[in-house]
């Protein structure tokens, strides 16, 4: 055995001691009888060095030698106990001898779901498939036969795990009943192989095959792009045009169905595609296709969401999120859905990679044989739309499903009131859509009818149901109305725009009206927002002057022919796809794999499934590429810190020839470059890996507390005594009975306690810099420290009290002192000034940089600010009393401070917090981070 070989058996062995005391599985009195040596003093570290190598066993219910032979089929080569405990960790049933597999391996040899032939096909000859199974198969996840996967069941379906009972069994008796699927979609789907081609592969997703408007969109980029790539479609739900896309697509996957929909199926269907078709990028297609971009990130594929949905109505508005944090690009149709996601999403405006723009003008996919309109048919169609007699009536169309979005109602209303206007023009108001059901539908159908009746239109409009060609429609109508309440960039008035029709809308209400709104000879046609009887005098007006309109419908054509172009409109979304693959360097990968310097607890926001050291590089360099030097990233909570003590934004801003977008992930170029110190570094201290010695004198220490929220003071009384260093409390509150509460919770501190009420302004740093500050500066105090009983009620009281659990758990203690920790770092490290609990997020100046930069001006700091640093985020630090002089000299008082409720962001309060290493920096000082391991928010 190499040194290398003898190194990796001493940390198994140390890491089975470890599991045998943690777990208690040696039972002490069977193996020193069994070994006949009842002086034995260690049984664990007996067993662990010699004992399972010859045979004995750690207790009367494990019987290695028997489980032995299947673990090893398995690789695993491990001691049996050992293997056995860390596949206990798994859940489910797990034999520890011959009678307990024996049992459980009937029960699956009685299964239908158990395949005994296609099990055994990865088995020695002679094995038992069903005790296979029983013992190691079904504990590591493999597959009991072509339709039932255990790793799928266990992992979608944790309830199961949880109880531990064999998924095999559990999906027999109930999870069949129950609706639950015992295998991924991946296993029914088919991944058509591509021919040879030069082009890129590029992944086209589509929420679903109907004929309506984003698929319809879908199938015509498709179309356009296979001119300049190979196309893969997948599609996450069927229709009409299911034949179409496999048509126009180089391979087709799917359609999935609704219940495909889960995280799980999206993660192993990203990674069946990306290994069948190494796609160079992915089209998202509508918003709903959300749940695969996260999924195709953590492989290394970026996307290009195109969103046509109004945040207004899209539920949940959170699945925005993974279009918004995950897409490299996201393209709007038009300003009016991009304001609506700016609404629902503060400071989304600001990320990179954002757009506008109008897509181009959708063919509508050949018919099918059953929708194929005969010349008889179309005659008939034609003749409803205008009947013999209505030669000379004035038509207006309106198109769509029935659907209160699409305003029919606003529609009829229209027709009613442009018959009231001009009772001398005869006007034909003509609705095609499906959809309209009074009979059966008693909420919207209902409703129009009474209206229509009501109305007393007559003849004079028409409800049709949908077809497949609306050119006839087109070809003798006067005017489109579009009546929505929210549409994007609608295919329907597309079509008519840029066929040169007269297309009224509404301002504010449509992508359409910003593009004719945007034009001085096609303006008249905007009707302020669903103000239908403004829409009707439009309507009036052009039935009055049909050569006016016949001029107006050519300016309409102009503007329409010059905003909708597929041609154009696909070529950027290639540009801005090909852009993305590019700024994702293998090279930077294998550099963060080789120096494993991603954190996963860094990168991983807290509750997500734990993920491999590749998928967390891979994650890694797609939010960079995502975000990189945004000035708000806190618009993407995915986008955090790589690594403990380097930012990632600092560096690349010095660094913009090999740093900026498109070139190399700053932490990668850092490494390479032999980690150069600068602003974008710093040391972090952590109670683990670091010692330090004891200063030779007590530093004396004063910490600032304030509780606007006091049954929070008991838990960091807690953490304070976790510490051996003296502290002084210097406690603030707003109220009496809250002051007295306080006095009983710090009644047994070691150390002077004061206490201060103080009015209900300024937070925490109005009682730290007014009330406090000048006392604790009068030389008495080495280090001062700072915390506050935050919680973020008003945001989300969950990451309120993670983000308190964090920072009071890295700057005073709890599973570790680290109150000790910092004076020993201040004792040890005269050049440090500011110690800050080493924070995930990268947040940024947000709103506060011009309150922050007339601060620094009044302390004499240098302006301009750097635009990227680190800071105490949350206000709670440690520091060398000499640090907070330059605060000292702003002299504010409490009317400095915003009264409550304190605007989220923008205010004095933030600008100050951002400020400290500025002012550590002024005092003459250097910051640095602490960190207690796995901890995370």
């Amino acid at each position: 055995m190499n040194n290398r070989e003898s190194a990796m058996a001493d940390e198994i062995r140390h890491e089975f001691v470890a599991m045998l005391e943690m777990t208690g599985f040696v039972d002490p009195d069977y193996y020193r009888s069994s070994l006949n040596r009842p002086e034995l003093r260690d049984p664990v570290g007996h067993y662990a060095e010699i004992g399972w190598r010859i045979g004995l066993e750690p207790n009367a219910r494990f019987n290695g030698d028997f489980l032995r032979p299947f673990y090893e089929t398995a690789g695993m080569f491990k001691p049996p106990a050992y293997v056995w405990l860390e596949l206990s960790a798994l859940g489910g049933p797990l034999p520890a001898n011959r009678h307990e597999a024996e049992n459980l391996a009937a029960a699956f040899r009685l299964s239908p779901i158990f395949d005994a032939e296609f099990y055994a096909h990865r088995l020695p000859a002679g094995m038992d498939p069903a005790l296979h199974y029983a013992v190691v198969g079904e504990p590591l996840g493999w597959r009991a036969s072509p339709f039932f996967d255990a790793a799928y069941y266990r992992e979608r379906y944790p309830d199961v795990a949880s109880v531990g009972v064999s998924p095999l069994l559990h999906f027999q008796h109930d999870g069949r009943r129950e609706g639950r699927r015992g295998a991924s979609v991946v296993d029914r789907l088919e991944f058509p192989p591509l021919s040879q081609s030069e082009k890129p592969v590029v992944l086209l997703i589509s929420h679903e095959a109907s004929r309506t408007g984003a698929p319809m969109l879908g199938w015509n980029i498709a179309r356009e792009l296979a001119k300049r790539a190979t196309v893969v479609s997948l599609m996450m739900r069927g229709g009409e045009l299911e034949n179409d896309f496999i048509a126009v697509a180089a391979s087709s996957v799917g359609p999935l169905t609704w219940e495909d929909w889960n995280s799980l199926d999206a993660t192993r269907l990203a990674k069946r595609i990306t290994e069948e078709f190494k796609p160079l990028y992915a089209i998202a297609n509508s918003v709903e296709t959300q749940i695969m971009v996260p999924a195709l990130a953590s492989c290394g594929v970026p996307s290009v969401a195109l969103v046509h949905e109004f945040a207004n109505y899209t539920r949940p508005v959170t699945k925005m999120r993974n279009v918004y944090d995950w897409a490299q690009h996201v393209v709007f149709p038009a300003e009016i859905v991009a304001q609506s996601s700016y609404d629902a999403f503060p400071g989304l405006e600001r990320r990179p990679g954002i757009h506008i723009m109008a897509q181009g003008r959708s063919d509508p996919p050949p018919a099918s044989s059953a929708l194929e309109r005969t010349d008889k048919k179309r005659d008939e169609f034609l003749l409803r739309l205008r009947p013999e007699g209505e030669e000379a009536s004035f038509l207006v169309l309106g198109a769509g499903s029935v659907h209160l979005r699409k305003g029919v109602d606003l529609f009829v209303s229209a027709a009613a009131t442009a018959k009231r206007l001009r009772p001398n023009i005869r006007f034909r108001f003509v609705w095609i859509g499906d959809g309209y059901d009074p009979d059966h539908d008693s909420a919207y159908s209902a409703y129009l009818a009474y209206q229509i009746a009501q109305s007393d239109l007559g003849d004079s409009l028409v409800m049709l149901d949908a077809v497949s060609d609306l050119e006839p429609a087109y070809a003798i109508a006067d005017a489109f109305f579009l009546s929505s309440r929210l549409d994007p960039q609608p295919n329907v008035a597309i079509d008519t725009v840029v066929r040169g029709i007269p297309t009224v809308c509404f301002q504010g209400a449509c992508g359409t009206a910003e593009i004719l709104g945007a034009d001085v000879a096609t303006r008249p046609l905007i009707a302020p927002h669903l103000d239908s009887h403004a829409a009707a005098v439009i309507l009036c007006g052009l039935a009055d002057d049909r050569d006016k309109t016949k001029a107006l419908g050519a300016e309409v054509a102009r503007v329409g022919h010059a905003a909708y172009n597929m041609s154009t409109y696909v070529q950027q979304i290639d540009e801005w796809g090909k852009s993305s693959a590019a700024a994702l360097h293998d090279e930077d990968l294998a550099t963060l794999m080789a120096a494993a310097a991603v954190d996963l607890d860094m990168v991983l926001p807290p509750g997500m499934t734990p993920v491999s050291e590749l998928e967390a590089g891979r994650r890694t360099l797609q939010q960079w590429s995502i975000m990189g030097l945004s000035g708000d990233s806190t618009t993407n909570p995915q986008f955090r810190r790589p690594c403990a003590g380097f930012n990632p934004q600092s560096y690349a801003q010095v660094n913009p020839g090999e740093c900026g977008p498109g070139k190399a992930h700053p932490l990668a170029h850092w490494l390479r470059a032999e980690r150069p110190v600068g602003p974008w570094s710093r040391d972090v201290f952590n109670p683990i890996d670091d010692t330090y010695p004891p200063s030779e004198g007590m530093p004396r220490v004063a910490l600032h507390a304030h509780f606007y929220y006091e049954d929070l003071a008991d838990d960091l009384a807690f953490r304070l005594k976790r510490n051996h260093t003296r502290c002084d409390l210097f406690l603030s509150t707003d109220t009496d009975a809250k002051a007295r509460h306080l006095r009983a919770a710090f009644g047994d501190h070691h150390g002077s306690v004061e206490m201060a009420i103080v009015p209900n302004r300024g937070r925490d740093v109005g009682p730290l810099l007014t009330e406090f500050l000048p006392r604790l500066l009068d030389g008495r105090y080495d280090l001062i420290g700072h915390v506050h009983a935050k919680r973020s009620v008003g945001t989300d009281a969950a990451m309120g009290e993670a983000w308190r659990h964090f920072l009071w758990e890295n700057l005073v203690g709890g599973e570790h002192a680290m109150l000790d920790l910092a004076a020993a770092v201040f004792a040890s490290k005269p050049a440090i000034g500011l110690l800050m609990a080493e924070d995930p997020h990268l947040v940024g100046w947000n709103d506060n940089r011009e309150i922050a930069e007339d601060l620094a001006r009044r302390m004499g700091i240098a302006t301009p600010l750097a635009d990227f640093f680190d800071f105490p985020l949350g206000t709670m630090f440690w520091c060398r009393s000499k640090t907070l002089l330059p605060l000292l000299e702003l002299g504010l008082d409490w009317n400095d401070y915003p009264s409550e409720p304190v605007p989220y962001d923008g205010t004095v309060l933030h600008a100050i917090e951002r400020l400290l290493p500025f002012v550590a920096r002024k005092a003459g000082f250097d910051t640095a981070g602490l960190r207690v391991p796995g901890t995370n928010w």
